[in-house]
C-alpha cells in the first residue's frame, strides 16, 4: 500500500507511528514536506532523535503531481487548516482515501466541488476527531440515549489550555493555530467540543459568540471564545454553551449535562465521568484507564479497515467534518458581526 503524508509535524507523526504499528512493512510511505525538519517525535511530543525519514524510510516528493502521478493507495492531511482542501480535493479527484485532520478547512469554499466528487468517487473518507473514541464521550453518548437523565434542558462544556505548551519542539507563534493565514483561531483549533456535541445533539438552530483577541499572546486570532448554541430539543429550546480559551494552565476539558432528572458530568483529561440523579445522590462514577493514544490508534484501525472494505462506515467522514465546519464558521463570524447567525 502506497501512502502519502503531507505534513509531519506533531500529529502527522503521531499518525505515521500508529499507521507503521498497524501495518508493519506493508506500507510504502511518501511524503511532500515543506520544511523538511527531520526531528522524530514520541506520544508525548518530545524530540528523540533527528532521523525522520532515514528511520521510516520516507520517499520524499517534490510535489503533490509527482505523488498521484506514482499512484497513492491513501493520503494523510495533517498541514495547516488552510491547506487541507486543495488535497483534499485532489486526491478525491485521484481516487485516493483521505484522512484529513480536523478542521477540514478555515472556509466554506469548494464544499460543494468537494461534496459532487465524493458522489462520483467510491473512496473512504475520515476526519481527524479522535476524541469521539475518548471512553468518557462514549459513555456520556450511551446514556444521553438512554435518557439517563432525563430531557437535556442545558450543556456546558469547556475547553482551555495554553498554547504556549502546546509543542514543546516549535515556538507558539509560528503554529497554525496562531495565524490568521493559515486557519488558526481557537474556535477552529479547538474544535472537537463543537464536533462531540453535534454527535449528541445534532446541529443547532443558531449560534451566539463572544470573544476575541484578548490576551498579550503574540498571535493574530482570537484567543477567548464564548459560543452559545441554540437547540431545539424535544420541543424545548436548550442552550448549549462552549467556552474556548488559549490560556488555561493548569488546562481544563470538562462537560457538565443537566436534565431533568440528574445530570452528567465529564472531565476528559482525568477520564473520568459522573452522574448525579434528581435528588443530587451520585449514581454513578467511572474512571477510565487509557492512554491517550489509544484513540488515535482507534481511529485509524477503523479508516484502515474502511479502506480494505473490512467494515461498515463506522468512522467520521468528510460529511460529518463539514457540520462542525460550519459551525465553526458561524461562530467566527458571529464574533466579528456581533450578530447571531441562522444555520440553514
Amino acid at each position: 500500500m502506497k501512502v502519502l503524508f503531507v505534513g509531519l509535524g506533531g500529529i502527522g507523526q503521531r499518525h505515521l507511528r500508529n499507521l507503521v504499528k498497524l501495518k508493519g512493512d506493508s506500507v510504502r510511505i511518501y511524503a511532500y514536506r515543506v520544511r523538511r525538519e527531520g526531528f522524530v517525535l514520541n506520544n508525548r511530543l518530545e524530540i528523540t532523535d533527528n532521523d525522520l525519514e532515514e528511520r521510516y524510510h520516507i520517499h520524499v516528493v517534490e510535489s503533490l503531481e509527482e505523488a498521484f502521478h506514482t499512484g497513492m493507495d491513501c493520503v494523510f492531511i495533517c498541514n495547516p487548516s488552510s491547506m487541507h482542501m486543495e488535497i483534499l480535493l485532489e486526491a478525491v479527484r485521484h481516487g485516493c482515501h483521505v484522512f484529513v485532520e480536523k478542521p477540514l478547512s478555515h472556509t466554506y469554499e469548494c464544499v460543494d466541488e468537494l461534496e459532487r466528487l465524493l458522489l462520483e468517487k467510491p473512496v473512504t473518507t475520515f476526519v481527524g476527531y479522535q476524541n469521539r473514541f475518548h471512553p468518557c464521550i462514549i459513555k456520556a453518548g450511551q446514556l444521553l440515549k438512554d435518557k439517563a437523565v432525563g430531557r437535556v434542558i442545558m450543556v456546558d462544556a469547556e475547553i482551555g489550555e495554553s498554547v504556549k505548551l502546546w509543542h514543546t519542539y516549535e515556538d507558539y507563534r509560528r503554529m497554525y493555530a496562531c495565524r490568521s493565514e493559515l486557519g488558526g483561531g481557537v474556535v477552529l483549533s479547538q474544535i472537537h467540543e463543537l464536533d462531540y456535541l453535534i454527535s449528541f445533539f445534532g446541529m443547532p438552530e443558531s449560534i451566539y459568540a463572544v470573544g476575541g483577541k484578548l490576551s498579550d499572546l503574540e498571535a493574530d486570532v482570537e484567543d477567548v471564545a464564548s459560543i452559545i448554541m441554540k437547540y431545539r430539543l424535544e420541543g424545548k429550546t436548550v442552550p448549549v454553551t462552549v467556552r474556548e480559551d488559549y490560556l488555561q494552565n493548569p488546562p481544563t476539558r470538562r462537560c457538565k449535562i443537566l436534565g431533568t432528572e440528574g445530570r452528567i458530568e465529564f472531565d476528559l483529561l482525568s477520564s473520568r465521568l459522573w452522574v448525579y440523579d434528581g435528588t443530587g445522590g451520585l449514581s454513578l462514577e467511572e474512571t477510565y484507564e487509557f492512554e491517550r493514544n489509544d484513540m488515535f490508534l482507534e481511529e485509524m484501525q477503523i479508516f484502515l479497515d474502511e479502506t480494505e472494505g473490512k467494515r461498515g462506515p463506522e468512522g467520521i467522514p468528510v460529511s460529518e467534518g463539514l457540520k462542525s465546519l460550519k459551525v465553526a464558521l458561524l461562530a467566527k463570524r458571529s464574533l466579528e458581526t456581533g450578530s447571531v447567525m441562522q444555520v440553514l
